[in-house]
């Protein structure tokens, strides 16, 4: 992009071209490094929700989803019901069932890997957010 401002005699033009290319660079070095710090956060038992980062505006956008049936569910951290048992012709449990729509309960999600949970992006957010800092201005040119 150029600026171009006219004040007082003096003709400022301003090509923001490196600038832009620079941000666009520190946004998508950013993705990747939030993707990489919230992932041993993310709930992992058989390894679906982990594999299912994606980037719906592409690498470059601002926005990282979890592309999972059960992704809204792992990061609120409370089971959604009602859960409806399911049972076999000898009436022994073969699972569970939910009718399309679900509610929060009052029961917290039990996690079955140490340092998993919910709200991974916080957490990361938490524990990582002056070195995400430091890697936008370092790319974005600052200092």
């Amino acid at each position: 992009m150029r600026i171009r401002y006219f004040s007082g005699g003096v003709d400022i033009d301003i090509d923001t071209k490196r600038l832009d290319g620079n941000l666009k660079e520190a946004q998508k070095l950013l993705n990747l490094q939030v993707a990489a710090d919230c992932e041993p956060l993310v709930p992992f038992r058989q390894g679906g929700l982990r594999g299912s980062v994606r980037y719906p505006n592409g690498i470059y956008g601002g926005v990282l989803e979890y592309d999972s049936p059960y992704a809204h569910y792992q990061y609120t951290g409370v089971v959604y019901g009602p859960n409806l048992p399911q049972y076999d012709e000898a009436g022994n449990l073969v699972g569970w069932r939910s009718p399309p729509k679900k509610y929060p309960t009052q029961r917290k999600l039990q996690y079955h890997h140490r340092g998993t949970g919910g709200a991974w992006f916080e957490t990361a957010k938490r524990l990582h957010k002056k070195r995400w800092l430091r890697l936008v201005q370092r790319t974005a040119g600052g200092r």
